[in-house]
């Protein structure tokens, strides 16, 4: 009865999708019915037991991880994951999780106040002491740089990357280089710390990577570059939503590029969580909606389940370039298939990236192909 429930979920959103890209029906529209989607989901979710059971399947993951560990020759070996935004949220739930699954769980937090906290949180609750943290703001190419530098010191390997840390419908704000915040926080610092590590992770055993994207990618028709760089064009819902395209983008453009290294890469969608990320929305300050949100929305153990499902899973070894919601390969958005778009939106980054400036010249050259 719950693949049922998962499958029709995953049909409506798929049916509301090809409506928005075949004819281009407006995105607000598509946000909505995608939006009622996600929350019929998790009302009816609520009458199957089977889907209720988030710390048993969590459980049944560790579980299946470590009898598999115990079963190769580098099993007794130990790994290293690095989680970012693991102070809270399905960030500290994934962290419980891998730690547990016997991994050095690395906390790459912006806030290390809060960091802290997490830190006791999980020690506390696992009674392990397999936890470390480490500051990382993505915001800033210095503070992602340093963490590498950092992180290389003190590890030789880097077995699991879970990309989760993000913020979503701020307004207008710069990150420390100059990018719009959404944009340059979600996307293009993970971009730079993955770019990084892969180096390390190419010499670990069996390295996997998973990215945080949302259904919000599909809002959006393409990414629109000028919409990144021009600040009058700014929308901070459209933004966010071109971040998180761009993030699926990306997943596909790295697991096309790492297909021979060992490496697999997924993103996942973790569908309606009642975490902070919601926090900067108007509609959360309305009397009520706030505790109605909370009690329709999936709790953070809920939410993080497709996450640890990627991490974890021995059902994913070998498998790459997914992306998945409610542990099952989800509708993708059509633009994140396409090595065109792939090789663009790499492009475009790297240029942000190595200068910091937005090329007019450039930036006219990439949407004039976006708009073929």
């Amino acid at each position: 009865m719950s693949k049922w429930l998962r499958d029709l979920a995953n049909n409506s959103e798929r049916f509301g999708l090809w409506v928005h890209h075949t004819l281009w029906f407006p995105g607000m529209l598509i946000a909505v019915y995608l939006s009622l989607c996600e929350s019929a989901y998790c009302l009816l979710h609520r009458f199957f037991p089977s889907e209720n059971r988030a710390e048993e399947k969590i459980n049944q993951y560790i579980r299946e991880h470590r009898q598999k560990m115990a079963q190769t020759s580098d099993g007794a070996k130990q790994r290293v994951a690095i989680i970012t935004g693991a102070n809270g949220g399905i960030g500290i739930e994934t962290a419980n999780a891998v730690g547990r699954a016997g991994y050095t769980t690395i906390l790459a937090c912006r806030n290390l106040k809060r960091g802290q906290h997490a830190l006791r949180e999980l020690k506390d609750t696992t009674g392990l002491d397999n936890f470390v943290l480490m500051e990382l703001d993505l915001s800033s190419f210095m503070s992602i740089e340093r963490f590498v530098t950092d992180f290389s010191k003190s590890y030789s390997q880097l077995n699991l990357l879970v990309c989760n840390a993000g913020m979503a419908f701020n307004h207008y704000d710069t990150t420390y280089d100059g990018l719009e915040s959404q944009f340059g926080t979600n996307y293009v610092g993970h971009y730079l710390l993955i770019t990084r590590l892969l180096d390390m992770m190419k010499k670990s055993d069996t390295p996997r990577i998973t990215i945080a994207s949302s259904i919000a990618a599909c809002m959006v028709h393409h990414i629109d570059y000028s919409r990144v760089t021009d600040v009058w064009r700014f929308n901070r819902f459209i933004n966010y939503s071109t971040s998180k395209l761009a993030l699926m983008v990306y997943s596909n453009a790295l697991a096309r590029q790492l297909k021979d290294t060992g490496i697999t890469v997924n993103a996942f969608h973790p569908g309606l969580v009642v975490t902070s990320l919601y926090r900067n929305m108007t509609m959360s300050m309305l009397p009520g909606i706030h505790d109605f949100r909370n009690w329709l929305w999936l709790d953070q153990k809920k939410g993080s389940v497709t996450s640890v499902y990627l991490a974890l899973s021995p059902e994913l070894d070998g498998k790459t370039g997914g992306y998945y919601a409610r542990e099952q390969p989800a509708v993708m958005h059509p633009d994140a298939t396409s090595v065109c778009v792939q090789e663009r939106l790499c492009k475009f980054t790297d240029v942000l990236i190595s200068t910091n400036t937005h090329a007019p010249s450039f930036l006219d050259s990439i949407n004039l192909q976006s708009s073929r």
